[in-house]
């Protein structure tokens, strides 16, 4: 894409320029959050400007835009970079370093950049995806930082074994998978974590939408009880809702979809289309 908002105008791309001395870069002190489109209208931008707001208050960040302006900034950038379905990443620094820990928070680097669609391939929709796990808990786990250090040094280990996602553990507790929130369905009860980790968007929605149908229990999930799963999925804003038939060399429902897994699949197919 050509055109991002930095700073308080839109501007090519290749001139959103960043201090070497910007925290961001120096502390990594940061946060971001990342949203969709369909048919070129923002999927669920209220919650996702609200835990925008909630990560920078975490880190004592000042967003310098209205609700109202960031979306409208959105627009138009989906229209100067002439596309309709894309995503878009909002990022805010602290800004300039002051004597190398501290920060001006009157003076924030803002920017928000249209990126093409990064969709997992369609196959894993039809036959379900792995996850491997990590021992690891996020620190400040309720921002969405930037600080995605672990999932980045375990990519390649992460592509070797053939998964989708890393799946956190700590404490012998399921958390989260480094992009995503984690699902196991037993006896038609659609359970899920709560506590130590990034409450997602999509997440949130699918537990709205789903609990006329299903039970739901919001809590800690043992790390034994993957064996004994009847199924499995992770939701996120580019995976929407995707299947899991493995994870690590434990399968999960005799590694095929199972009919309520592919029940919500549906029921989301179905929310989306009546945007």
């Amino acid at each position: 894409m050509d055109f991002c908002y930095f700073n308080n105008k839109i501007i090519s791309l290749e001139n959103a320029l960043v201090r070497i001395d910007d925290i961001g870069i120096l502390r990594g002190y940061s946060v971001f959050d990342f949203l969709r489109t369909y048919h070129g209208k923002p999927f669920l931008m209220k919650e996702h400007l609200q835990r925008l707001r909630n990560s920078a208050k975490l880190l004592s960040l000042h967003l310098p835009l209205s609700d109202y302006k960031i979306e409208e900034v959105i627009y138009e950038l989906l229209q100067k970079n002439n596309v309709k379905d894309a995503q878009a990443r909002i990022v805010l620094t602290g800004g300039k370093t002051i004597d190398g820990m501290g920060f001006d928070s009157r003076h924030p680097i803002f920017a928000i950049l249209i990126e093409p669609l990064a969709v997992p391939p369609a196959k894993l929709y039809k036959k379900g995806g792995k996850l491997i796990t990590d021992i690891h808990l996020r620190h400040l786990f309720e921002a969405k930082t930037t600080n995605y250090i672990n999932a980045i040094s375990l990519a390649a280990e992460r592509k070797k074994n053939g998964a989708i996602e890393i799946l956190y553990i700590f404490e012998n507790n399921v958390l989260e998978c480094s992009t995503s929130n984690f699902f196991l369905i037993k006896n038609n009860t659609v359970i899920t974590p709560k506590k130590n980790i990034l409450l997602g968007i999509t997440r949130n929605f699918i537990l709205n939408l789903v609990m006329k149908e299903f039970s739901i229990e919001e809590r800690d999930i043992h790390f034994d009880e993957l064996a004994r799963a009847d199924e499995a999925f992770i939701t996120a804003t580019n995976k929407e809702v995707l299947p899991i038939v493995q994870i690590d060399s434990t399968t999960i429902g005799n590694e095929k979809i199972g009919k309520n897994t592919k029940k919500i699949m549906e029921m989301f197919a179905a929310a989306i289309r009546s945007l």
